[in-house]
């Protein structure tokens, strides 16, 4: 017999996720999460296995409350699993291996706890067609608790994820000239993420140029800047899986008396929101905090998003700093603070960073200048 000796990491997981399992929902005696092909990846699954690289398509991760947790993954990632997790590895060769290999785990009379926000249709019905003498509860909520509270193996490598994407981002503040287009921008930022060490971007970059900027989820496009004009980047770097997200806005030139009044105003609402990020605060509170400070100036309804979300192995980590959130804070989970106001044919001012929340403050992950830079 082969022992494993499994990372403590993932025994507290595990155990904080059995605590979070709602009393109202039957306690499963085995949890499956089972990923589909890409882009349908669950990243729970990594959560669970500690693995920091690789794909696994079609694989699955089984546990139970004692801590028995077995990858059952396919013959091709099955070196890099033996290399990069600390959990029962079970290969298999082919879908009806696969099939057998699950079967052969949860037992008919076992009830099967499964993470509904992570699983596509087609992929849940495949898997009541694999145990269709079980029973089947939900425990996405669960799931998201658990992965909200993040442990600190997970802030350091957040922190990592941030440092590199800052190092990219100064790197590139030379490069920033008239006609560089927004394309040629992200580009070079995306390289340089990589350089510096991270496996890619944590999502698709934006690089936003002049009135442009207007838009929270501009898309860079073939526009070359112009002297005068406001440059926003949002970007982030991912490392070992986790994710980093930030957002600098400067301006290229002199700016003028308006885009300085709009600086400090989201300047002055990115503290509010920083500093209100503390153990035991609801969400929904540090959100109308930052927006009541927003609504009380000139720019009044120009604030149109959420404060922040949850951070880590996903960009956006499944809970939010929004007025519909009542999320109580707790201290050891990593949100974004990001306020922002956006003017239609002007441009917008965005500031975004990575805190974990504090008992008494929290600590800023991503450590880029956040004071008003001209670039002349």
């Amino acid at each position: 017999m082969q022992y494993y000796l499994m990372n403590d990491h993932i025994i507290r997981r595990i155990k904080s996720f059995f605590e979070n399992i709602d009393i109202k929902i039957d306690l499963p005696d085995k949890v499956i999460i089972m990923n589909s092909v890409e882009p349908f990846i669950d990243q729970t699954f990594f959560y669970f296995t500690g693995l920091s690289s690789g794909l696994f398509e079609g694989c699955s991760v089984i546990f139970d409350q004692n801590h028995n947790v077995k990858l059952v993954t396919s013959k091709l990632e099955e070196q890099t699993a033996i290399a990069n997790s600390s959990v029962e590895i079970v290969p298999y060769e082919n879908y009806k291996s696969y099939r057998n290999l699950l079967q052969s785990e949860i037992k008919p009379n076992e009830t099967i706890g499964f993470n509904a926000s992570g699983l596509t249709v087609n992929t849940f019905n495949n898997m009541k067609k694999i145990f269709p003498e079980n029973k089947f509860v939900d425990v996405s909520r669960a799931v998201l608790l658990t992965r909200t509270l993040k442990d600190q193996q997970e802030i350091d490598l957040i922190k990592k994820s941030a440092g590199i994407a800052g190092q990219a981002y100064n790197s590139i503040l030379d490069s920033i000239e008239t006609n560089t287009t927004e394309e040629q921008l992200s580009s070079l930022l995306n390289y340089k993420m990589e350089y510096y060490g991270a496996s890619n971007p944590s999502f698709e970059t934006i690089i936003a140029f002049g009135d442009n900027s207007a838009e929270p989820h501009y898309a860079p496009q073939k526009t070359k800047l112009s002297k005068n004009s406001i440059v926003l980047t949002d970007f982030g770097a991912k490392y070992k899986k986790y994710c980093s997200d930030i957002t600098r806005t400067i301006f290229y030139g002199k700016a003028n008396d308006e885009f300085k009044e709009m600086y400090r105003v989201v300047l002055e609402a990115h503290k509010i929101g920083c500093e209100n990020l503390i153990d035991g605060n609801l969400a929904n509170e540090v959100h109308n905090k930052v927006a009541d400070y927003i609504d009380s100036t000139k720019y009044s309804g120009r604030f149109i998003h959420s404060t922040g979300h949850s951070l880590g192995l996903s960009v956006h980590d499944g809970a939010s700093i929004s007025s519909n959130s009542n999320l109580k804070l707790k201290e050891g989970m990593v949100f974004t603070i990001e306020p922002g106001i956006y003017i239609p044919k002007f441009g917008g001012i965005r500031i975004e960073d990575d805190l974990v929340v504090g008992k008494n403050k929290p600590e800023i992950l991503s450590s880029l200048d956040r004071n008003l830079i001209e670039l002349n």
